[in-house]
């Protein structure tokens, strides 16, 4: 199965969420700038049907303080590469509101016309920023019903609450269901 990304962290977490190997097309697709993440999954999946030829999953994670409305939202890896983590805590310090949603999209398609689109989405608050591992905006998020943020959590620990590994999840049913389609 073909993973079309530039980001070596989101194959390798994918991966073994999915306990399969992926193989990582690094495609530079135009990503429109919307906030709306399920058409920027379509687009994005209908741009690497066209290039790869082959069944392909795509995916965006959005992070959303409600604070800011929808922002971040889809941009947030803009945030993540101007701002750090560090960042944009420190700016989310000027409001009340702490509380945010972090939202990941995986977007299937075996045969570049059916588009199959999984969401996962999380419920949390904003901290300061705490642990090592993990990346982006890792060491800010602390989902509800935990006591660590992304970063400060094994990768076991985080496919269990993050966004991805419930999309992730609900794909893996979707290929049981389909007769592990690859």
């Amino acid at each position: 199965m073909h993973f079309v990304t530039s980001n070596a962290n989101k194959l390798r977490e994918l991966s073994n969420l999915l306990q399969k190997k992926l193989v990582q097309i690094d495609l530079d697709l135009n990503e429109v700038q919307t906030s709306d993440l399920t058409l920027l999954v379509e687009d994005k999946l209908r741009q690497a049907w066209q290039r790869v030829g082959k069944p392909v999953i795509v995916e965006d994670t959005s992070l959303y303080f409600d604070a800011w409305g929808e922002l971040p939202g889809p941009l947030v890896k803009w945030f993540v590469k101007h701002l750090g983590a560090k960042g944009m805590y420190q700016a989310l310090l000027n409001f009340d509101d702490h509380h945010a949603s972090a939202v990941c999209c995986l977007g299937y398609s075996s045969d570049g016309e059916n588009l199959h689109l999984f969401k996962g989405e999380v419920g949390g608050e904003i901290v300061a920023p705490r642990g090592s591992s993990g990346f982006g905006w890792d060491p800010i998020f602390c989902p509800h019903g935990a006591r660590s943020t992304f970063a400060e959590m094994n990768e076991g620990d985080k496919g269990k609450y993050s966004p991805r590994g419930l999309s992730a999840r609900r794909f893996r049913d979707f290929l049981a269901a389909e007769g592990g389609q690859s």
